[in-house]
């Protein structure tokens, strides 16, 4: 994470005693205490969206393809004969048993596969720089371009996995780590290519412009499970999903403490779920971003429908949503997890003015940290959740949408509500009761359409949207416009 000319908006500082963070949804406690209401009743809608892998039972040992466990030897050719033969025979799992695989270059994940590390298992990533070629897609700090592969890398694949109780080390403290102060010329001409739409076909930055991989790379993949694995020695961004959808990170641990080594960035993803992790890193431990200057606003390819709880903290910043969000992001959740001492923001929410972008709904509760500074805010905005998005296969046709919210009583405790059209057709949307908390919405023509609910206590207002898509509509994003909202809200 980069910390040069950004302002922060919102963060919790670090300085008094033990005590418990809360934000502007901050009522209510973790599942297993409390029913989830307000903005937070999106959390269990979230969680019933993301699937995870489902590998076959097949087993396919990588000593059986002749990988030798000295440390010396390279087991690349072994590691990736064992997954082209767990992909020939349609999937299954590639096993890593005990012991120390050196690897020379990257592995290459496909569909439906398991990449297994067994306790005691540590595969050891090699320093020759050419090794991690041929140049592959990836983002680099919010522009795609063509760059050094990371070392485990996944593109357009479904259902894949990265498992075990092994570690992954990188080695890249005396190798790659050195880049950081010779990047300078590839950061200037990728920001270049991006501000002037140069294609991305034409983005080829290799030998001589000293841009580092990060380790792990997931790019326009589904059905994504990091699980158990320790990350050390990265040489850049640790755990790095793009484009990804359905992603599951839990009780894996990362110790990486190069220059920029965010834990697990989350570039342009959706339905994310992270979970008992432990990260100790240099930089931010959960990253989330959507892109940088214009090309990150022209694709419009937001962060959204993340929930982050149970987890460790001890890096610079916890959570940060901050350069590099040009897609915008939405409806973040986070609880019930724990910051440890010499951050400086815990809780960070950014923009740098030249990569701008929208940042709506972030809302996180029962955050432990030590020594935080005034964490109880005067007034806070209405809670709130418009509901789940909404597909309706005919042309036409009506729904019912309710409204939740929670509010902190201040300053009088009378809220009042308003759904409103923000995009689509205004003649093609009919609302039977735009002030109330429920309401029935009745569309007359196909089409994408984005529903806002308000409410209001008098000082402050709350904000949701959903997405109703109308007819035959094309998935995920596409079609959507990022929501404008107003000046100062």
């Amino acid at each position: 994470m980069r910390n040069k000319y950004w302002t922060a908006l919102v963060s919790v500082a670090v300085t008094l005693a033990l005590v418990a963070v809360g934000g502007g949804c901050r009522k209510g406690g973790t599942a297993a205490e409390s029913k989830y209401t307000g903005s937070w009743a999106q959390v269990p809608d979230i969680l019933a969206q993301i699937g995870e892998p489902n590998i076959p039972s097949r087993d396919f040992d990588i000593t059986k393809f002749e990988a030798v466990a000295d440390g010396t030897t390279d087991c690349r050719p072994a590691i990736m004969a064992a997954i082209a033969a767990c992909e020939e025979a349609g999937g299954g799992r590639v096993i890593v048993p005990a012991g120390t695989y050196l690897v020379n270059g990257p592995l290459y994940l496909v569909n439906d596969m398991e990449l297994h590390l067994a306790e005691g298992a540590r595969l050891k990533f090699g320093s020759k720089y050419d090794d991690y070629l041929p140049l592959v897609l990836t983002r680099w700090e919010g522009t795609q371009i063509y760059n050094y592969c990371p070392f485990i890398y996944a593109y357009r694949r479904k259902n894949v996995a990265l498992t075990g109780t092994g570690t992954l080390d990188g080695q890249a403290k005396d190798a790659w780590s050195t880049w950081a102060r010779k990047e300078d010329k590839g950061i200037e001409t990728l920001r270049r290519w991006n501000d002037e739409g140069t294609p991305v076909v034409d983005r080829f930055l290799g030998d001589g412009y000293f841009l580092r991989p990060s380790m792990i790379g997931f790019l326009g993949c589904t059905n994504v499970l990091v699980e158990g694995v320790t990350i050390v020695d990265s040489p850049f961004w640790c755990l790095h999903p793009i484009y990804s959808k359905n992603v599951t990170i839990r009780n894996t641990r990362i110790d990486s403490h190069n220059p920029d080594n965010d834990g697990i960035v989350l570039d342009s993803c959706e339905y994310v779920r992270v979970h008992g992790v432990a990260i100790a890193n240099h930089g931010a431990c959960v990253s989330i971003k959507s892109g940088a200057g214009r090309e990150g606003r022209e694709m419009g390819w937001p962060s959204r429908n993340i929930y982050v709880h149970d987890c460790t903290f001890n890096a610079e910043t916890a959570i940060s949503i901050a350069g590099e969000i040009g897609g915008g992001v939405y409806n973040v959740f986070a609880e019930s997890c724990l910051t440890g001492q010499g951050l400086r923001p815990a809780l960070a929410i950014a923009d740098e003015r030249t990569r701008e972008g929208e940042i709506a709904h972030v809302c996180y509760r029962n955050m432990f940290g030590l020594d935080v500074r005034d964490p109880n805010a005067p007034n806070q905005p209405p809670d709130v959740y418009a509901g789940p998005d909404v597909q309706l296969a005919e042309q036409g046709g009506t729904v019912t949408l309710s409204g939740s919210v929670v509010d902190d009583g201040k300053p009088s405790g009378k809220l009042t509500y308003a759904w409103s059209l923000i995009q689509g057709q205004a003649d093609a949307v009919k609302l039977a009761a735009p002030a109330a908390l429920k309401t029935q919405a009745t569309f007359s023509q196909p089409g994408v359409f984005v529903l806002q609910f308000e409410a209001n206590d008098g000082e402050a207002t709350g904000r949701h949207f959903l997405i109703a898509k109308v007819g035959e509509q094309p998935e995920g994003m596409e079609g959507v416009a990022r929501p404008v909202f107003p000046a100062g809200k």
